[in-house]
């Protein structure tokens, strides 16, 4: 009889551990991890710190800016990506939608692209439209995440 019960109670405790583990865990990343990946594709990436400018505010998120190049490129030639950190994918995707509505208006010397990933998303600022130097690294490291 004290068998039955042991084993009852250990049915009963499997159950609920698996109920409650069952729960989607969102996998937040950080701009920590989207730029070891960067990195980790051979660009050079170099802080210019947090912007807050409301053309590059998105939703209350500040970018932080990088500098993106090889190590024997020239530094006037460097260009830019912006990695925001959104509370949640969702909220990237507000983010991005907000991105390209400042888009319509602005009048850029550089071609934009998007890199997204769950909560990250990455604004590549390139000299060149086609063939970009770094476009293919960030889109890897990105996937990779």
């Amino acid at each position: 009889m004290k068998f039955r019960i042991i084993v009852l109670i250990l049915i009963i405790v499997t159950a609920i551990t698996a109920c409650t583990n069952g729960e989607k865990k969102e996998n937040k990343l950080t701009v920590e991890n989207v730029i070891t990946a960067i990195r980790a594709e051979g660009p050079e990436l170099l802080s210019k710190g947090q912007l807050d400018d409301e053309f590059v505010v998105l939703n209350k998120v500040k970018p932080n800016v990088f500098s993106i190049g090889s190590p024997i490129e020239d530094t006037a030639k460097l260009e830019n990506i912006h990695v925001y950190i959104f509370d949640s994918e969702q909220a990237r995707k507000d983010g991005l939608i907000t991105f390209n509505k400042h888009l319509e208006t602005a009048k850029l010397a550089f071609y934009v692209k998007a890199y997204e990933q769950k909560n990250a998303l990455v604004i590549y600022y390139s000299l060149l439209e086609k063939d970009s130097k770094f476009g293919d690294k960030i889109q890897r490291a990105m996937e990779k995440l």
